[in-house]
């Protein structure tokens, strides 16, 4: 690993009104690390990440990719998001577009890619997905799982250096969730440098480099997976991990 970070959070405060969300995040993510960040409903996992991508503006604190310390101004902001890629919950697909047009679109609209360069390219992020058929599909006829994986070849389509996922599975039904984690699991395998805010335990535990386990807006322990989920010193955590193994 790289000595520098690819993306660095420092003392992050987030207000929404008066109720203080993240009370002073520290945070580092470095060149090919993946890292999940795990803690209950309301813990501030959601908000951090969009924070990290200037989807919330945060009140107090700096967010760094690579050297450079992004500020409020929409230029810093649109380089920023043609670096860091997000996949969302909901995965916020143009209906009116077909799998292949929404995979496109980002690399012609941002980054003025010739249109047969960016259909090819996309067509390749189709396949790496396992959508080489859907391609001519419109997402109203795709699964669920379908329709993540679309947002996920549409995220890589910008060649970004870093991948942010929200409970990337938390919309989905059971059966549709593995299909989804399994193509994270190949970008973690490939090197990807990604930020995954997750319930799902086994997984984190699979593929993250690092685990950041949120408690009420502050980072209340950080470690590998085996010293997080095996050997968690914070009680907070001790009682989430219950919580969980409880429920298999």
């Amino acid at each position: 690993m790289k000595d520098k970070p690819m993306i660095r959070v420092v003392g992050l405060h987030k207000y929404f009104d008066d109720l203080e969300v993240l009370k002073g995040v520290d945070l580092s993510v470095y060149p090919g690390e993946v890292v999940s960040i795990i803690g209950g409903s309301g813990s501030g996992k959601s908000t951090l990440l969009r924070c990290i991508n200037f989807l919330e503006k945060k009140n107090k604190g700096d967010i760094y990719i690579g050297e450079k310390k992004i500020v409020s101004e929409k230029h810093d902001v649109n380089q920023l998001r043609e670096r860091v890629g997000m996949v969302f919950q909901r995965f916020n697909l143009f209906p009116h577009k077909t799998a292949l047009q929404n995979v496109m679109m980002g690399p012609i609209v941002i980054k003025k890619e010739e249109k047969e360069d960016a259909k090819k390219k996309a067509l390749a992020l189709l396949h790496k997905v396992g959508l080489d058929d859907k391609a001519d599909v419109y997402p109203a006829m795709l699964s669920g799982g379908q329709q993540q994986r679309v947002a996920i070849a549409r995220a890589l389509a910008m060649e970004p250096d870093v991948m942010l996922f929200d409970e990337p599975t938390s919309a989905l039904d059971p059966e549709l969730v593995g299909e989804v984690l399994q193509v994270i699991k190949q970008l973690a395998d490939e090197g990807m440098t990604m930020v995954i805010v997750t319930h799902e335990m086994a997984f984190a535990k699979e593929v993250s480099d690092k685990i950041v386990y949120l408690y009420e807006g502050i980072i209340a322990e950080v470690g590998t997976p085996e010293e997080v989920f095996d050997f968690p010193k914070d009680e907070t955590l001790k009682k989430f991990l219950a919580g969980f193994s409880s429920q298999e």
